[in-house]
């Protein structure tokens, strides 16, 4: 049934099934019984969502294929393309829609984020977690599941030889005392183990299978044992999945958001035409648009064909329903972060594999405020702080809280966003033994540094020209949300303390061996689809409001250091090159530093166009707007944008992310005229799209596998 085709020897590909031992009998071949994990993603609480994703998956997990190299990206591309006859743009997609649109535009993640094993309104993993399998329900500890389904079959062959006839089948734990079970069923249906036994010890795991067929013969597996992969995740919003929501907002077909607290009166909340807007705004010619006229979210008075007044709570509420949802609201953590993209492909490609996944990454994270301190939380979140990440991951793994009992301290470089006066912060963990942690991380992917330099700042440098324009979001903040590179150049001298401080406390905390950090470098985001650097057309993706306009010049300042950001980096994880200074890592930290992956963004920046409709791409990444004497939205409909559908660039311009996410400020009111900037910078501006980090995940899974041991599939590409 599900075969899982490793590695290629020389030139000649060996398929090699994964299903362990078989003893066998009567000239029966390694491959006549066949079995697979039920529900293998652990973090899915129900069967369906996993056989969901499974449907995108290219590569059958029945057949003996080898996985394409861009194994990732093609799922993305199966699951979230929409379902249209015409994908060239909003508009041509929308008038050729076919009966999946409207889900197929929300995207995959909007179909599974309803069950999960994790607590949304408290940011939290479950610790104990129902998850549902076709036989029923198991409550289940998350980090170390005590069973799994699995399912075992005869091979087509033996089943036609069966015919309509029985098979006998028993199988025994492979723990010491277990008795051994007994059922006789057709030989056509799979056996199910409903909870095959499962232990950290790989000898006390699974159970021993044999099945009598009609004729006498007798087929046995003495290890069928899963492989439960624990996995865990922690950084910034890299790895997050910031601007991929898992449930996007979506917006009116014709109505308007006026960003212009002054008109909230009843005639505003009525106006949906064009020629209304020339009444209320006389001086505008026609052919021009009111920068203070963006789309608005569909709201529950349209659908009920109702106008609710704009300083009304019915307007707050109905505004603040159509939210757009995250799996982690405090850390805009999605489904589409690249660390679920890997855990759920490692659990597609071997049937004989579940994966356990902890993903904390969070929006903003440094290694202090984020990894080892805790940080202001994002919209939407019950609290108004999130938890340290190393914290959080410690509750999950330690047996109890009252085992952490070791304690270490760490010193911390630390700085007042925008200051260069540095200040040294001793923060002292509290971690458990060895023997009171649950069970050991296989894998931990890593993704920080960048906001420890002020990556944020830096980008709202190149794109606006005074931080006097964006003060009432500074204040709201509480932080400087602009500096220049210099600044950053000086918080880079202290990252390479905040690593070892990292470092040790991976070690410390959860014993893992640097080899097993997996340090994803952060994509390069400056490049046109000509490799040349963006701001040829300033304000191309960024027209949701009039005072964002990228500066080619400080964009260049911008790259010259993040240039220098990369190759310090490269020294601090490997601690070599004649270029390398002196630095607190010596030999570096040991991590294993993934920069494979960005060549393939090298012409996919932010300003990239299709290089095969350069102009056509370009108009539509305009904001859609009403144009006066104009009764359409143009480019296209805002109520037809497709937050998940391919595109040339992989990352979110200020205007994308404002369509997908649309992330409004609480601490001014809702139409301020700087919510457009908030909602453009601060709902994931200058971060991957949903199909960047599928293409991350497709290069970060083949050091997974390299680090756990496993081969990687043959080749292929985009």
């Amino acid at each position: 049934m599900k075969l899982l085709v490793t590695f290629v020897v020389g030139a000649t590909t060996l398929l090699v099934s994964s299903f362990g031992h078989l003893s066998l009998s009567h000239g029966a071949h390694a491959a006549d019984l066949l079995w697979q994990v039920e529900s293998p993603f652990r973090f899915f609480k129900n069967a369906a969502s996993f056989a969901m994703y499974e449907r995108g998956y290219p590569a059958a997990r029945n057949e003996m294929v080898l996985p394409p190299a861009d194994v990732v990206w093609r799922t993305e591309r199966r699951l979230n393309d929409p379902d249209c006859r015409d994908m060239t743009s909003p508009t041509s997609c929308a008038d050729t829609a076919r009966a999946r649109y409207d889900r197929s535009r929300l995207g995959w993640a909007s179909q599974t984020v309803d069950a999960v094993c994790y607590d949304s309104r408290q940011g939290r993993y479950l610790a104990s977690c129902d998850r549902r399998y076709s036989w029923g329900t198991a409550k289940e500890d998350y980090v170390l599941p005590d069973a799994h389904t699995v399912l075992i079959r005869l091979s087509p062959e033996r089943i036609a030889e069966a015919g309509a006839y029985d098979c006998v089948w028993s199988w025994t734990p492979r723990r010491p005392g277990s008795r051994t079970e007994t059922t006789t069923q057709s030989c056509a249906t799979p056996l199910k183990i409903t909870r095959l036994p499962y232990a950290v010890d790989r000898s006390l795991s699974g159970a021993s299978v044999q099945v009598r067929l009609p004729d006498g013969r007798t087929l046995n597996d003495p290890q069928v044992v899963v492989e439960d992969l624990f996995i865990v995740a922690l950084g910034d919003s890299f790895a997050s999945g910031e601007s991929n929501p898992d449930v996007p907002v979506t917006f009116s077909a014709v109505r308007e958001m006026v960003y212009d607290p002054t008109l909230m009166r009843e005639e505003m909340a009525t106006r949906s035409t064009a020629k209304s807007l020339q009444k209320l705004t006389p001086a505008a010619p026609v052919g021009s648009f009111d920068y203070k006229n963006l789309p608005r979210r569909k709201l529950a008075d349209e659908e009920q064909e109702l106008y609710f007044p704009l300083a009304s709570a019915q307007f707050d509420k109905a505004f603040n329903a159509a939210n757009p949802r995250w799996l982690s609201p405090d850390c805009h953590r999605s489904q589409y972060g690249y660390p679920f993209r890997v855990g759920l492909q490692l659990s597609l490609e071997n049937p004989h594999r579940s994966v356990t996944l902890v993903s904390l990454a969070c929006t903003g994270s440094e290694v202090t405020e984020g990894l080892f301190l805790e940080k202001k939380a994002r919209e939407g979140a019950g609290n108004a702080m999130v938890r340290s990440q190393l914290d959080q991951l410690a509750d999950l793994i330690c047996k109890s809280p009252a085992g952490r009992t070791q304690r270490a301290t760490y010193n911390l470089p630390t700085y007042a966003s925008g200051s260069v006066q540095v200040a040294n912060m001793p923060v002292t963990k509290s971690w458990c033994a060895p023997n009171e942690r649950k069970r050991p991380i296989d894998t931990l992917l890593l993704s920080i540094g960048g906001n420890d330099v002020g990556f944020s700042p830096l980008m709202v440098y190149a794109m606006t020209e005074s931080a006097g324009d964006l003060a009432p979001i500074a204040n709201l903040l509480g932080k400087q949300i602009r500096f220049s590179p210099q600044v950053s150049r000086a918080y880079m001298e202290q990252l390479d303390e905040r690593m070892v401080a990292l470092r040790d406390a991976l070690r410390d905390g959860f014993g893992v061996a640097p080899a097993k950090v997996l340090q994803t470098a952060y994509e390069p985001i400056q490049f046109d689809e000509t490799g040349a650097l963006c701001g040829a057309q300033p304000t191309l993706g960024l027209d949701v409001h009039k005072k964002l306009s990228l500066s080619r010049e400080r964009l260049a300042e911008t790259v010259s250091f993040l240039n220098d950001f990369f190759t310090r980096t490269a020294c601090i994880t490997n601690g070599r090159g004649g270029g390398c200074p002196a630095l607190a890592t010596g030999a570096g930290t040991g991590f294993q530093l993934i920069t494979d992956h960005q060549s393939e963004f090298a012409k996919r920046g932010l300003c990239a166009r299709d290089p095969k409709r350069p102009q056509a791409d370009g108009e539509a990444m305009a904001m859609p707007r009403r144009w006066i004497g104009k009764e359409d939205f143009t480019p296209y409909s805002p109520a037809a944008y497709l937050p998940y559908a391919s595109r040339w660039r992989l990352f979110r311009t200020p205007n994308d992310a404002f369509l997908t996410a649309n992330v409004h400020a609480v601490g001014f009111t809702q139409f301020d005229i700087l919510q457009p900037v908030y909602a453009a910078m601060y709902s994931g501006a200058v971060h991957p799209t949903a199909e960047g980090h599928a293409i991350v995940a497709d290069h970060v899974v083949r050091h997974v596998r390299a680090a756990v041991g496993k081969p990687s599939p043959g080749v292929g590409g985009r």
